[in-house]
């Protein structure tokens, strides 16, 4: 193969750019769509984790719940990060600043800042699971001693002087 024929192989055609912004799009969708199942396993397993501890009367364990949530917080922020990586990959082969048909997006992730963890979509989402874990296991913890006391209160009335006399 000559030098003038290995050159025309990276000439894009007009009607190629397109086709080349809707490869650039698919992984777009495709992070999209990763996120929102992060989203849905985060809640379930959470959830999961809440039940569990809520039947178990357990409040350690409803702090358990935060770990699996935080951990999808951060793989949802990296899937966001990367989005965001690929729209302004998007943009540049729109305007028609990327040669070929490559999908390098390296140079565009290193200028997004992991403080995309931190937007309102991912921090409500995911804060909210961490406020509720929290608070059931802090509404556990409470009930538990509450129990623990009218246990003790049962088991020696005679004892106990705020609940009955004998």
């Amino acid at each position: 193969m000559s030098a003038e024929e290995g050159n025309k192989r990276h000439v894009v055609d007009q009607s190629d750019h397109h086709k080349h912004m809707d490869y650039v799009q698919a992984v777009i969708n495709r992070l999209a769509n990763n996120s929102f199942v992060m989203k849905g396993w985060a809640l379930t397993v959470s959830s999961a984790i809440l039940g569990f501890a809520a039947s178990r009367s357990d409040p350690l364990l409803a702090l358990v719940a935060v770990m699996p949530a935080l951990a999808f917080w951060v793989l949802d922020t990296y899937f966001l990060r990367q989005e965001r990586a690929f729209r302004a990959m998007f943009d540049d082969v729109a305007e028609k600043k990327v040669a070929g048909f490559e999908i390098k997006p390296a140079p565009y992730a290193a200028r997004q800042s992991w403080r995309v963890g931190w937007s309102i979509s991912l921090a409500l989402f995911y804060g909210a699971i961490v406020v509720v874990s929290i608070l059931v296991s802090i509404t556990l913890t409470l009930t538990t001693t509450a129990d623990a006391d009218t246990d003790q209160a049962n088991a020696h009335p005679e004892v106990y002087v705020g609940v009955m006399y004998v």
